[in-house]
């Protein structure tokens, strides 16, 4: 098997994470060959018009059996560029979309709506809102996958065992701003409101890390790489989602702060007591910003140092049987045929730090 794929990165930013996982595949001999064109990367290099008729050449030159596209938005490709991209060649296409969308306030981009129409399958990271936005665009096939980690980045700090943290609660959040009125992410009073809520209820014993907060808990922005040394600076870690309504939506923080290492609160959404079954120890959930202080609350008068321990560590184990990034790859790639063996790939996995680096 021969896929092409298209990744969502820009900037210096790099999807390090399916580039390792795809160079394992073709390394383990699991697939036979795979060529990367980022197209908002060149989009964004100044490339313009020129990188979707590079999409074109390069998918017409390799001859991929497998086209996987990631989170299309901002690139101004249409229903007439899919349509000339199916033309050249017999591939198939799975589009997959990891970010977030509203069906009124944040919609889902158009290139998303047709990138979906045309594709054999897409996958997305909600089962109510976010499957219908594709359902009403015209997709066939819609799946949900849920947001993932990196194992190449995270779950590897071995900081579990200290005993001290300089606090009992911290939060990774930024403070959502919208750029335009009324298209902002929702729920961003309900953050706001946790916020106010664990600093009254913990004050210095409470931090958060993220852009836009004030005050004396705010720690300001911590580098996405980093964020393990902030989640080890408390006990337990908490978040309040934004689409807290979503079916068994969460983003990839969750499964983040669990391959690093922590007890973590957050929002209760409907789906999550099938996909988090047996998971008390190290994950909990409140249906409301008073409740996730409560259960926060509860946490730190019941439970000793070596239960906090405990639970990061089998929050670390749940997280790597169940939300790793490459594993997910070969979910995808498998959806409508087994072409990869899943018990082979898992077995690769971390044995081979290259990267795949073409553009």
């Amino acid at each position: 098997m021969k896929i092409l794929y298209v990744p969502n990165e820009w900037g210096t930013a790099r999807q390090s994470g399916m580039r390792r996982a795809f160079a394992t595949l073709v390394d383990r001999g699991l697939i036979e060959d795979v060529k990367i064109y980022s197209l908002l990367w060149r989009i964004r290099q100044g490339e313009g018009v020129g990188a979707a008729r590079g999409l074109l050449e390069a998918a017409k030159a390799f001859a991929p059996d497998l086209i996987l596209m990631q989170h299309l938005g901002g690139t101004g490709l249409n229903d007439d560029f899919f349509s000339e991209l199916r033309a050249v060649g017999k591939h198939r296409m799975i589009y997959h979309e990891g970010d977030p969308y509203s069906r009124w306030k944040h919609r889902l981009p158009s290139e998303a709506k047709s990138a979906g129409r045309h594709s054999d399958v897409v996958f997305t990271v909600g089962k109510d809102v976010f499957r219908s936005n594709f359902l009403r665009a015209g997709s066939r096939d819609v799946r949900w996958c849920s947001s993932v980690f990196d194992p190449g980045r995270f779950g590897k700090a071995n900081a579990l065992t200290t005993s001290h943290r300089d606090f009992d609660v911290v939060m990774i959040a930024n403070k959502s701003q919208a750029r335009t009125p009324f298209t902002g992410h929702p729920n961003s009073r309900q953050r706001e409101e946790l916020v106010r809520r664990l600093a009254h209820a913990f004050g210095p014993k409470f931090a958060i890390y993220g852009n836009g907060w004030t005050g004396p808990s705010a720690q300001g922005p911590v580098d996405y790489s980093k964020q393990d040394v902030a989640i080890h600076s408390g006990w337990i870690s908490t978040n309040w989602d934004h689409y807290a309504g979503e079916a068994s939506y969460f983003s990839d923080r969750l499964p983040t702060t669990l391959a690093t290492g922590s007890v973590h609160v957050t929002t209760l959404h409907p789906g999550f007591d099938a996909i988090f079954q047996n998971s008390e120890p190290f994950i909990q959930f409140g249906r409301s910003p008073k409740d996730v202080v409560r259960c926060v609350e509860n946490l730190l008068s019941t439970r000793t140092t070596e239960d906090f321990i405990r639970g990061a560590i089998e929050g670390r184990k749940f997280a790597d049987r169940h939300f790793r990034q490459d594993d997910q790859l070969v979910t995808m790639l498998n959806f409508d045929q087994i072409l990869i063996d899943p018990t082979q790939a898992s077995a690769a996995w971390d044995t081979n730090s290259r990267l795949l680096m073409e553009v």
